[in-house]
Formats: structure tokens, C-alpha cells, sequence
């Protein structure tokens, strides 16, 4: 009986591990060839996206696609070139704006706290009010009415 127990949970171990591996069609080597292809379900990523439901419907057909392929024997720039063919945007990289642009927007925004922050620092405090007696005397009379 102990024997079949340790048999039954090996079992189990062992479905659960390979449960848990990767597909072929999404290994690393078919996300490098995806990661250079637009996804065309409309959320702006490349294929290798992880976006939920995971894995997109859309790029999983592609994958399996670029996978038949592989398995074929062509390679990665012919798979690509037949994707182009059919319609499948390829990624750009960004261009020169889009690469520094966003640090030098950074790098002017905080340039303009820094001045901000030492132009507060150096005003002076305003100047004390004076408040005239009467007009103390006056408001603590309508106060005391207010009682």
C-alpha cells in the first residue's frame, strides 16, 4: 500500500512539472522572431506581448505559425519576410527624438523645479500686518454678541 501511495504522488509531481513548461511555440528563440512583427489585435505591442488573456489569441495563431515554419527549415528572415507579405506590420525602432526625447524632457522639467524651488527660497517673508486696536476691540464686541 505505502508503494502504491509513493508511486501515485511521483505521478502527480511529474504531470504537475510538466504542466508547467513552456510550449515550443512560445520559447525564447519564436518571442526573438515575434518581438520584430506588430501585433494586429489592436493593443500596440509586439508579438512576444505577455498582455492577459495570456497568450493573445492572435499572436498564439502567429507563434504557431512562425513555430510550422521553424520546424520546416526556414529561417528567421524568411519567417519574416513571409509575415510582411501578408500584411503583418514590422516594429521601428524609435528615432532619434524618440530615443533622448523623454530625457530631455526630464532633464528641462527638473532644470525648472530647481529654479522654482530657489526662487521660493530666496523671497523674503511677507511683512507683518498691523492691526489697529479699535478694529480688535470692534470684532471681539460682535463676537461676544455671537455668544
Amino acid at each position: 500500500m505505502q508503494k502504491w501511495k509513493a508511486s501515485i504522488l511521483v505521478t502527480v509531481l511529474a504531470v504537475a512539472g510538466l504542466g508547467q513548461t513552456a510550449s515550443e511555440w512560445d520559447s525564447h528563440e519564436m518571442n526573438a522572431i515575434a518581438g520584430k512583427l506588430k501585433c494586429s489585435c489592436g493593443c500596440k505591442l509586439d508579438m512576444s506581448c505577455q498582455m492577459p488573456p495570456q497568450p493573445c489569441p492572435v499572436c498564439k495563431a502567429a507563434k504557431v505559425k512562425m513555430y510550422n515554419m521553424k520546424a520546416s527549415g526556414m529561417s528567421d528572415s524568411q519567417i519574416l519576410d513571409q509575415f510582411i507579405k501578408e500584411g503583418t506590420e514590422p516594429v521601428v525602432p524609435p528615432g532619434a527624438m524618440g530615443t533622448i526625447g523623454p530625457y530631455a524632457a526630464l532633464t528641462l522639467g527638473l532644470g525648472f523645479m530647481i529654479l522654482m524651488i530657489r526662487r521660493f527660497r530666496r523671497q523674503p517673508p511677507a511683512p507683518a500686518v498691523e492691526v489697529d486696536p479699535a478694529m480688535l476691540e470692534r470684532i471681539e464686541k460682535d463676537l461676544a454678541k455671537l455668544d
